[in-house]
């Protein structure tokens, strides 16, 4: 089982991959219209499959960048619900209150 720690990083690791692909598609985006201004159609062609190349690959990257997230966050809350069950075991009484104390304070901002 992941850390918090670990799971943050990992969520910080997706975060990098998803704007590593914009950053990847955006350069793509350039070069096709490089590409399409200097040749003729056989140009436009090769261009088309490798767009559906990138395309793919892509959607892969963002299927994996997405599974790694939802582990993420599923480690994360593993690790809040084991340290709150703690809490409440070693100290009942305070977790109640620190409980009622922050569902008045959303209360109070939601009701805003």
């Amino acid at each position: 089982m992941a850390s918090a720690k670990e799971a943050a990083a990992t969520v910080a690791d997706v975060s990098v991959d998803v704007q590593a692909l914009r950053d990847d598609l955006a350069q793509l985006t350039k070069q096709v219209a490089r590409l399409l201004s200097a040749v003729g159609e056989e140009a436009v062609g090769e261009a088309k499959t490798r767009m559906r190349r990138m395309r793919d690959d892509i959607g892969e990257s963002v299927s994996a960048a997405g599974d790694r997230g939802r582990e993420a966050l599923s480690d994360i809350s593993e690790n809040v619900g084991e340290a709150l069950q703690g809490s409440l075991r070693e100290h009942p009484y305070t977790s109640v209150g620190l409980a009622l104390g922050l569902g008045f304070l959303f209360g109070a901002v939601w009701h805003r």
